[in-house]
């Protein structure tokens, strides 16, 4: 998957099961996470067996949003929307910053840039995720993903 950064807004992404805003300070950090998560479980939209996927990408990307788009500020929030469409979920995160361009991301193919202490999280969430697109220059992140299949039942014939 490769990175793309857009100029205009996101396109909408079915019904809207969450919108609210949280201030960019780590220790929020977690409710954040924890309130999206909560919301793709209640709607069966992501299984169990990708809980472990679902909170890595979004750490990732609040933690994106609040350190680097708004710098740590605890007065530019950052606003996160869970929406779904039929067995597609959307989370779109939101900060206050200037954006980034795609030079200032390291090269997701060069095995050295898994050494580096910033610019994983984008290759880690493209592993999972059918998309991960950035608009307004890299302000908006759109993360997207097909519901998961149900686990199996280990009782199965």
């Amino acid at each position: 998957m490769s990175l793309r950064i857009l100029a205009g807004d996101p396109p909408p992404c079915g019904g809207v099961l969450l919108a609210r805003e949280w201030p960019s300070r780590l220790d929020l950090k977690q409710d954040a996470l924890d309130v999206v998560a909560a919301v793709l479980f209640a709607h069966a939209l992501v299984g169990e067996d990708d809980r472990q996927w679902l909170v890595l990408c979004l750490d990732e990307a609040i933690v994106n949003a609040m350190l680097h788009g708004n710098e740590g500020d605890p007065g530019m929030p950052v606003a996160i929307e869970v929406t779904a469409d039929g067995d597609r979920w959307c989370v779109t995160i939101t900060d206050r910053g200037a954006g980034f361009s795609v030079d200032q991301v390291p090269d997701a193919e060069d095995p050295e840039s898994l050494l580096l202490e910033h610019g994983r999280g984008i290759r880690i969430m493209s592993e999972w995720l059918d998309e991960l697109t950035y608009y307004r220059g890299g302000a908006v992140v759109r993360m997207a993903r097909r519901r998961s299949a149900p686990a199996r039942s280990s009782d199965a014939v």
